[in-house]
């Protein structure tokens, strides 16, 4: 990985109409979304919004043989689950970027290459998830099929 350290930011503008002028003044706001150092695919690629750059750069901290949370990622970026699960769902740097070792709350699978779970549970893609993270050395619970251990929280 290579070590450099750039900060993805949003710029948001407020206009403001003052009562008894009708001009109109602007500020600017910067709103950091990762300190990460960012993974080699976004070094060289300009895709993807801000917000799914940082979400993609703290999914490449997840080692291998560990997972980590939709919330926990969410939390880390003061962000929403749902948000974080549609930016991985755009992950175009699949599997260097790893969005398979991210699984919903409860060790659920949760979704995979922007599919979700049949109402049984299972899917095509759902299955292919399980293997790569099987692969990996990630346990499974033999009767409910969620994922076993420790979430990776650790991020930058």
């Amino acid at each position: 990985m290579v070590a450099v350290s750039v900060t993805e930011t949003i710029a948001t503008t407020t206009t403001t109409k003052p009562k008894a002028k009708p001009t109109k003044t602007s500020s600017s706001t910067m709103i950091s979304l990762s300190k990460a150092p960012l993974p080699p695919p976004l070094l060289a690629s300009p895709r993807g919004t801000p917000f799914e750059r940082a979400v993609w750069s703290i999914t490449y901290q997840i080692p291998p043989s560990t997972f980590s949370t939709y919330a926990l990622l969410a939390a880390h970026l003061k962000s929403s689950p749902r948000a974080v699960g549609n930016a991985l769902r755009r992950n175009p740097f699949a599997p260097e970027i790893p969005c398979h070792r991210v699984v919903a709350t409860g060790g659920a699978l949760g979704g995979f290459k922007g599919k979700i779970a049949r109402r049984d549970g299972e899917g095509i893609t759902l299955a292919e998830k399980r293997a790569l993270l099987r692969r990996e050395g990630v346990r499974f619970d033999a009767v409910s099929g969620r994922v076993l251990g420790t979430p990776f929280a650790r991020f930058i």
